[in-house]
C-alpha cells in the first residue's frame, strides 16, 4: 500500500510519479495482481476516490487533503458538506449538483 496523497504532500513523489503509480495500481487490479481495490491500495477514502472518478487532478486533491475540502459550490456559493455527497468536480472545482446540471444543460 502507498498513501499516494501524503507522498505528494510530503514531496516524496512528483505529480507525474503519482499518476504513473495510479495507472500501475489500476492496471494491476484489472489483471488480478493485487487483492485490494485501487482506492484502498493507494489509501484514498471514498470521497477522494469519487473526486478522482470525476477527473480531479492529484495535485488539487492533495491540497484538499492537506488544507481541507472546499465547503461551498465554486459556481453559486451554496454550502456543500462533501461528506454528504450531492457534488461533482468540474475543472478541479467542487460544484453542487444543481449548478453542474445547469452548466451542462444551458437554458
Amino acid at each position: 500500500m502507498i498513501d499516494i496523497l501524503n507522498k505528494i504532500i510530503s514531496g516524496d513523489i512528483s505529480i507525474q510519479d503519482a499518476e504513473q503509480i495510479m495507472d500501475e495500481v489500476i492496471n494491476k487490479f484489472h489483471c488480478d495482481q493485487i487483492d485490494l481495490y485501487p482506492q484502498d491500495e493507494m489509501c484514498l477514502n471514498n470521497y477522494e476516490w469519487t473526486a478522482i472518478g470525476f477527473g480531479i487532478s492529484l495535485e488539487v486533491l492533495a491540497k484538499w487533503r492537506k488544507n481541507g475540502w472546499p465547503n461551498k459550490c465554486a459556481n453559486c456559493g451554496k454550502k456543500i458538506d462533501y461528506k454528504q455527497y450531492g457534488w461533482r468536480i468540474v475543472k478541479n472545482k467542487l460544484m453542487c449538483i444543481k449548478c453542474n446540471t445547469e452548466l451542462n444543460n444551458p437554458g
